[in-house]
């Protein structure tokens, strides 16, 4: 299989990161293919514009939608968006590999969203949605950090709203909208607040749902 990792976090030696590497290594080890798109050291600009495109169409009015549309359909995209596209086109499994900011992902991750899952290739024109999406036949699931711990992601507890309901927009408005089979998430609760031993049983962990999974 060919594995796509796309993973935001900014410091390499972050337990994100190693959670990324950890993928990485088990999938290797098992002779898949894997690529890693690190975002924040490509310096991956999260600004859709015109800068996407090799040129416009010759359209009176400006719609990114639609010069999308047109850059799919005539190979104009920019050698960014082209290089994203084709291991996205080539990969069996995606993997979103980010920490949780503010019950989403990082503004480098859901520009990578906007600009790469373009109209045109990832959806609309010739593709449907859902079952009849792009990539029907792959599968793709979300390998989460976060701050906090893990009672507070719990139902009625007054603080946060669950895991699953933060996480839904991305996993059904995004991954299954374009045709992925969505696995359940891998989230790490309280990274930041545990000691190294513990870290050490979360990246166990991560291999356990890897193997169940893989």
């Amino acid at each position: 299989m060919n594995i796509f990792i796309v993973h935001a976090h900014e410091h390499q030696g972050s337990f994100c990161s190693s959670l990324a590497n950890v993928a990485k290594t088990y999938f290797e080890t098992n002779r898949h293919n894997v690529i890693i798109s690190d975002l924040y050291q490509k310096k991956f600009n999260p600004i859709g514009g015109k800068h996407d495109f090799k040129e416009l169409s010759d359209a009176s009015y400006y719609k990114y939608a639609n010069e999308q549309l047109y850059a799919h359909q005539n190979n104009k995209f920019s050698s960014e968006i082209e290089n994203e596209m084709k291991q996205l086109e080539i990969a069996d499994v995606l993997i979103f590999n980010f920490p949780l900011w503010w019950f989403g992902m990082p503004a480098i991750l859901k520009g990578w969203v906007d600009r790469v899952l373009a109209y045109g290739f990832a959806y609309g024109g010739q593709y449907g949605m859902g079952p009849n999406g792009r990539f029907a036949g792959k599968k793709a699931f979300l390998n989460v950090t976060t701050g906090s711990p893990e009672s507070l992601y719990q139902e009625n507890n007054g603080h946060h709203r669950t895991i699953d309901d933060i996480l839904l927009n991305i996993n059904k408005g995004i991954l299954e909208l374009v045709g992925f089979e969505v696995l359940p998430s891998h989230v790490s609760f309280g990274v930041s607040r545990i000691s190294q031993e513990e870290r050490e049983k979360m990246l166990n962990k991560y291999e356990v749902y890897l193997n169940t999974y893989f």
